[in-house]
Parts: structure tokens; C-alpha cells; sequence
């Protein structure tokens, strides 16, 4: 059975990601836009740097524009926040994304993204599983056909670029001294931060930016042990600061001078401080069950009110759409913020980060130690264990009916499971949550020391593989 995860549908290319399905849900999609009326409103279809995604994008098309559904086609690769632009710049009924983001290069899947520039909410991804259920239980075949010509070719490149400019402080940018490199990690954001650099005359550097599917073999994810080939280029170039943005261009990670890794949380923590104190912005702050305790802190500082969802941007996006909120951000580097579309842009988001060491004269290290000095310390980590499916259920449904009363040594005074399971510590958290795209447990938490944090996530993956 086809399943839409925390971010759109995903699956092991040839296994259950086949061109058959890809066309079923294309299909899907196409009769629910129809049935809403808005099959002339169109839907707007991209491509990341996968293997096959752009004939996987060509399928989808040609599947919904045979069902009479206006399409516009994407001409080349493009980052999944560029596709979300074109959605909400043509007013179309919606976007179809071939992308599997950060997932290892043998997979690839579909987002679907909604009319406002964002992410499907869940209320969106669960009607069109409905849709997509009826013709997997019709037993029909979906065999290819030919791309209808009354399908329309963009390219995106200038438009999406024009969005992001709209969102800088050019001459802060265009006083930057010193030298900023741009990991890609061979993805799609591949020339799109190059000709930003470009525009403002920046030394930039873009590294990792040649096409390759299998991603020189690391997992094109902007987290720590995914950054060796970051941390050597800006050692070696002497850069201010380094960041990388994933596979399809939608996330955030960065690097300080030193080599030394700035997580996702310590990112939404800076850009808090930076909106609120260089640019005078107000509002809401936004996260998942997952994000850092600083974020709070920081929140709390600016006497802004916070927000707290369960995993997946698509909640973030919600409350976006809803509520005034400043910034919006989860664990896994996706950060949105106002005056944007309710979506994550992490080529975007370097530029910004630039942006902050230019206008504090600091590096991005030097203004997260004052900012912890002031607010705590705060050590996060995450660990990912395989289990399978029913392994992954009996470990949360153990957790919400026979919770232990201590873990890792200490006492436990909260559980959350209204997504995964949040345990609570007097000074520290642990919290489980199964991935909806592979099968794979994930275990985050966060402590006041690098040791307790170890300690405590060896324990918890401990426990995890023994229920």
C-alpha cells in the first residue's frame, strides 16, 4: 500500500517507488484536483537531482494531463522550494515534487504541495490517500503514455531567485568580508546559491555541486557526519562560515570558521536573535516536539509567544497560515519565517546566515557561546536505529501503557506520546518517534553536557532494541 509519511511518499526506487506508481499516484492526484473543480487552476511539477526523477516527473505529468488537468513541467532540476514558488506565483490548484530530500540515494518519492505555498497539510495528504487507496483496490494497470503537448515548460530559475532577493539586505550582503562555502551536496540546489554569490559579489565558494544520483555515497542530509567534505573546505579556505542545504535544496545546516558544526536549532536560534534584534520583526515562534530547549529560551527572552507541534513542517506550515509567527523550525534543519511563503528554503536561509556574521561582525560560534552563556547550555543529539515494523510499534506502544519510571539512570516525571513518545527528565529529554518513510527508529535528546547526552542516548537505543 502506497503511504504518505511526515513528508510526502517515499519508497526504494524499483521496489515500491515504480514508474506504475508514481503514475497511479499522479492519477490520484489529478482526480482530486478535478473533483475540487480546479482542474484548469493547473498543478505545477518538479525534479530534484535523483536517478530518474526527471522521467519520473515526466510520467506524473503526462498522467495528469491526460486526465484534462492544466500542467506545467519543469525544464530542469530545481530545488523543492523553487517548485513551491511556481504553485503559489501561477495561483495553481497545487505542486507535484520528485524528490526523496534527504533519504539515501536508492530512494525517491512525491510531495504534494498546496495552492498557498507550502507543504500539504495533513488535511490535503489525507484526501488524496483516499484517492490514491481506490485505484490501488481497482487491481488496474497503469502503463505509460506519451507527454500531452498542451503540457507547458518552465524554467524556474529567475523567478525563484527574484523571491529569495526580496527576502535580503543587499548591502549587508555586499559588505561581507571574507569568504562564505556553500556545500550542495549534489543536490538541487546546484547553481542557484552560485548566482547569488554572483549578484552580490560575494566570495562564495559552491562545493559538491556536480551531478551525481548516488551522492558520492553519503546521504545528502546537512547534518554533522554528512559534512566531513564542509568542514574540510572551509578549514582549508580560511571561510568565515560554511553551510550546506540537502538534496532538494529545503534545509538548513551550517558550519563555523573553526570547522565546528552548527545544528538546525542553534541556526533557528540565531535567526530568532537576528530578526528580532537587526530587523525589528515580531511574532510567534513555531517548533516541533523535537527542537532544542534554547529555542524556548530564546523565545522567552524576545517575550515571544511560543507554538509546539508534532513532528513534520506541514504543522508548522499550519500554524503559519494561521497565527502571526516569526520564525518556524524542526529538528531536521526545515525553517520557515514571515513574510514568505509557510515553507522551509535552505538556500535562502545560508544567505541569511551570512547576513548574521556580517551584521554582528562575529562568526556564527562566537554568537552562539555568548547566547548559551546567558541562556544554558544545551547538548543535542540523535541516533538512528533499524527496527522493523512491528518492532517499531510494540517500542512506542510499550512507551504510552508501561512507560519505565526511570531511564538512562534517571527519573522519568513526563511522557508526551502525542507523536512518538517525549520522556521527560528533571534536566534533560529523551524522545522516540518511528520514521514514516523508512524503517528506521529515531532517538533524540538533548542534556547539559556532552557526556550526560551521550550516556543518556546509548541507554535509550539500549532500551529501544531490548522491548
Amino acid at each position: 500500500m502506497i503511504k504518505f509519511g511526515t513528508d510526502g511518499w517515499r519508497g526504494v526506487i524499483s521496489e515500491d517507488y515504480t514508474f506504475s506508481n508514481v503514475r497511479l499516484v499522479g492519477e490520484a492526484i489529478a482526480d482530486y484536483i478535478i473533483d475540487r473543480g480546479e482542474q484548469d487552476k493547473g498543478i505545477a511539477v518538479g525534479y530534484d537531482a535523483r536517478f530518474l526523477s526527471r522521467e519520473y516527473a515526466r510520467d506524473c505529468a503526462a498522467v495528469m494531463a491526460a486526465k484534462g488537468v492544466r500542467v506545467w513541467l519543469a525544464a530542469e532540476i530545481l530545488p523543492t522550494p523553487a517548485l513551491t514558488w511556481e504553485v503559489k506565483d501561477r495561483q495553481a490548484a497545487g505542486g507535484v515534487m520528485i524528490t526523496a530530500s534527504h533519504n539515501p540515494p536508492e530512494y525517491n518519492g512525491l510531495k504534494f504541495k498546496g495552492s498557498y505555498g507550502g507543504p500539504a497539510s495533513p488535511e490535503i495528504v489525507a484526501e488524496i490517500e483516499k484517492y490514491v487507496h481506490r485505484l490501488e483496490a481497482s487491481g488496474r494497470t497503469f502503463p505509460k503514455i506519451e507527454l500531452p503537448a498542451a503540457v507547458e515548460a518552465f524554467l524556474p530559475k529567475d523567478r525563484y531567485l527574484r523571491h529569495i532577493k526580496d527576502m535580503l539586505d543587499g548591502n549587508l550582503l555586499a559588505g561581507f568580508k571574507g569568504r562564505a562555502v556553500f556545500d550542495v551536496m549534489h543536490g538541487a540546489a546546484a547553481g542557484y546559491v552560485a548566482a547569488l554569490g554572483k549578484e552580490y559579489g560575494l566570495d562564495l565558494i559552491e562545493i559538491r555541486s556536480e551531478y551525481n544520483p548516488s551522492f558520492g555515497g553519503v546521504n545528502p542530509e546537512p547534518i554533522e557526519k554528512n559534512l566531513a567534505a564542509l568542514r574540510e573546505a572551509v578549514l582549508k579556505s580560511g571561510a568565515r562560515v560554511g553551510l550546506a542545504t540537502d538534496g532538494d535544496g529545503d534545509r538548513i545546516g551550517a558550519m563555523d570558521a573553526d570547522g565546528r558544526f552548527i545544528n538546525a536549532h542553534q541556526i533557528m536560534a540565531l535567526l530568532t536573535k537576528y530578526l528580532v534584534e537587526k530587523r525589528g520583526w515580531t511574532g510567534g515562534v513555531a517548533q516541533t516536539l523535537t527542537v532544542s530547549e534554547l529555542v524556548k529560551r530564546v523565545a522567552g527572552k524576545y517575550g515571544l509567544k511560543l507554538y509546539e507541534t508534532p513532528v513534520g513542517f506541514k504543522y508548522i506550515t499550519n500554524l503559519m497560515l494561521s497565527e502571526d509567527i516569526l520564525i518556524g523550525g524542526e529538528e531536521s534543519g526545515g525553517i520557515g519565517m514571515k513574510k514568505y511563503i509557510p515553507e522551509r528554503d535552505g538556500v535562502l536561509l545560508g544567505m541569511l546566515l551570512i547576513e548574521v556574521v556580517a551584521a554582528y561582525g562575529k562568526t556564527l560560534g562566537q554568537l552562539l557561546d555568548e547566547m548559551m552563556g546567558e541562556l544554558g547550555w544545551f547538548y543535542y543529539g540523535r541516533e538512528d536505529i533499524h527496527l522493523g515494523e512491528a518492532q517499531k510499534e510494540r517500542l512506542i506502544e510499550t512507551l504510552k501503557t508501561r512507560a519505565p519510571a526511570e531511564l538512562a539512570g534517571m527519573r522519568v516525571v513526563e511522557i508526551n506520546c502525542s507523536d512518538g513518545c517525549k520522556v521527560y527528565f528533571p534536566d534533560a529529554w529523551v524522545m522516540f518517534r518511528a520514521s514514516g518513510t523508512e524503517p528506521v527508529v529515531r532517538i533524540y535528546g538533548e542534556a547539559g553536557s556532552q557526556e550526560k547526552l551521550q550516556n543518556m542516548l546509548r541507554q535509550a537505543v539500549q532500551y529501544a532494541q531490548s522491548v
